[in-house]
């Protein structure tokens, strides 16, 4: 029986720590480590002279590292350049063994890379990349190939994309490479004399090769001239797409100003004209016209409110002619009244609009803006000098031009440009707006276009628009598309609808400041804050309320909703009498 006792207990303890050594985990115990492991000893040693064909090489750490790397697989933490085919990292307590399939070749200079993705057993990993230089034959010279790697849609640097160098080798091809840390730089080093070309893109299947939809760049080429000599270059990846870019949606920012949405990233560098730009007024239903005798029977519905309240047989002045009485701008606003409404735009017209790109549109703003504080500057000059003059001014005399202003011309360009044309301001200089761009200096590609009209858009009509010569980062031309866009009414003016007071409401014509319900109060004082309007010319001040009751004027049915047309704007009928002017 103790035998069998022992023999499950020796079975129990064999297992455990079976299980223990399968597990590859941090020890318990004792103070937390967190320093990193770094590299002690390599065969062969750096700058060595070695033999061709050798396929093994072995790094040794400072202390024991983990079998799996921080990217997953060990086999992708050790790069040999130039290639050697396939290799394998086996792992042992502190050190890796990098075996290569096809040996090294003779008379070329080897880099072997350990990438910083190598940790210790408290996942610590190797804080910088460490290189082993070999030779098998040439003299080893200190050649760089440096740079960075930007993203073409946010202008960031891209870490952990991989570049290779390809320069001539006989009949052949030898290629150099190496992956962008995590600032997006670039380094190859000891690489040979000579002409080169240069390409990077993200190897997101971990393949070796390029595939067409992993973002890459095109080839940049290259020269080391006499050694040891240096080159930087800036590599911008683009997303491959051979698609061109499709409008997808357009908001309305009001009646001047047009946001045109794409699928795709637009090319900032197309070259002006090229994008191109439609409106035209499309069909609609005759109901759009029914607006202006919306307007013609609210007015009239006002009037008889206001006959009723004055009372029949007396004379009454017309609104905009007492309004101007008391108020300066009530002329102009009278005036303008009194003009014709403008008639809806005919089906098949065509609105002229400008296109602008997001960096276009700035420029275009600040050119708009200085030409505008240009021309006040000159306008102000000028009645600075008419002031100036006054009275010393003989009746007949010509006044001399007012002075330009320091360093202004005498009449400013004109700030709207038609679409594709320069804006007239540089967007590089420093008097132009901050335009984003990339680490190499390319301007920051947008989705989406603006538009703007000569002329804002009549509310409820639809209009046509249609988008031509549109194309993508990747230089995938002729694209665009076509949309319907309608804009809605502007809200009701709350002032507007509220002109009379709280004695009238607009929507159902009802005046509420009824005291003909009610006899007044004698034991209370007469509000002398409600002035009487004065009895000049043929006007009739209306008399005071009866001290009888007397019925309630019969409450009138609702009107229709007040429109809020762009054809023209209305003052009040009701405003003279229900707002009088105290007399001056």
């Amino acid at each position: 029986m103790r035998r069998l006792v022992g023999a499950i207990c020796g079975g129990f303890v064999v297992l455990v720590a079976a299980e223990a050594c399968a597990r590859s985990e941090a020890p318990t115990g004792g103070p937390p480590d967190n320093f990193p492991p770094y590299v002690i000893e390599t065969v062969p040693d750096t700058f060595a002279l070695v033999e061709p064909g050798l396929r093994e090489m072995v790094f040794c750490f400072s202390e024991r590292i983990s079998e799996r790397s921080a990217d997953g697989r060990l086999d992708d933490a050790v790069i040999v350049s130039p290639s050697t085919g396939e290799i394998r990292v086996k792992h042992s307590r502190e050190c890796i063994t990098v075996e290569m399939e096809e040996g090294l070749a003779p008379d070329l200079v080897y880099r072997i890379t350990v990438r910083p993705v190598i940790r210790d057993m408290f996942t610590n990993n190797l804080r910088d990349a460490f290189e082993l230089v070999v030779t098998t034959g040439p003299e080893i010279v200190p050649n760089v190939v440096a740079g960075m790697v930007e993203d073409r849609v946010t202008g960031n640097a891209t870490p952990a994309v991989r570049v290779e160098a390809r320069f001539p080798h006989g009949d052949d091809t030898l290629t150099h490479w190496n992956f962008s840390d995590a600032g997006g730089v670039f380094s190859l080093r000891y690489v040979p004399t000579g002409p080169f070309e240069l390409r990077a893109w993200q190897d997101q299947n971990r393949n070796g090769e390029v595939d067409e939809s992993e973002p890459q760049t095109s080839f940049v080429p290259g020269d080391l001239a006499e050694p040891p000599d240096t080159t930087l270059e800036i590599l911008t990846l683009i997303q491959p797409d051979t698609t061109p870019p499709r409008l997808t949606r357009v908001n309305i920012e009001d009646s001047v100003t047009l946001r045109i949405e794409f699928d795709d990233y637009i090319e900032p560098t197309i070259p002006p004209g090229t994008i191109r730009g439609t409106v035209t007024v499309a069909e609609y239903d005759d109901s759009v016209l029914a607006v202006e005798d919306s307007v013609e029977e609210g007015e009239e519905e006002v009037a008889e409110v206001v006959e009723d309240t004055v009372g029949a047989g007396e004379v009454v002045e017309d609104p905009g002619e007492v309004a101007a009485a008391d108020d300066p701008d009530a002329e102009q606003e009278a005036a303008a009244a009194e003009q014709e409404p403008v008639p809806p735009p005919e089906p098949g017209t065509t609105v002229r609009i400008r296109i602008f790109q997001e960096h276009e549109y700035q420029v275009w703003l600040a050119a708009r803006e200085d030409s505008i504080a240009r021309e006040d500057s000159i306008a102000r000059a000028q009645g600075e000098m008419e002031a100036e003059a006054g009275d010393s001014v003989a009746p007949g005399d010509v006044v001399g031009e007012a002075p330009e202003p320091a360093g202004q011309e005498a009449q400013p360009p004109d700030p709207a440009p038609v679409t594709g044309e320069d804006p007239g301001l540089d967007p590089d200089s420093a008097d132009g707006p901050a335009i984003p761009t990339t680490l190499s200096g390319l301007r920051l590609p947008s989705r989406t276009l603006v538009g703007v009209f000569d002329e804002g858009l009549v509310a409820n009509i639809p209009y046509e628009l249609v988008v031509e010569g549109v194309t993508n980062i990747a230089g995938a031309a002729g694209g665009g598309g076509l949309d319907t866009l309608t804009r809605e009414p502007p809200p009701p003016d709350e002032e507007e609808e509220t002109e009379a007071g709280d004695s009238v409401q607009v929507d159902d014509m009802t005046l509420v400041d009824d005291t003909t319900t009610v006899p007044p109060d004698t034991t209370t004082p007469p509000d002398t804050n409600r002035v009487a309007p004065p009895a000049t010319g043929n006007r009739i001040t209306p008399p005071p309320p009866p001290t009888a009751s007397v019925p309630a004027p019969t409450r009138r049915p609702p009107g229709p909703a007040r429109p809020t047309a762009p054809f023209r704007r209305r003052r009040s009928a009701l405003r003279p009498f229900l707002h009088p002017t105290p007399p001056r």
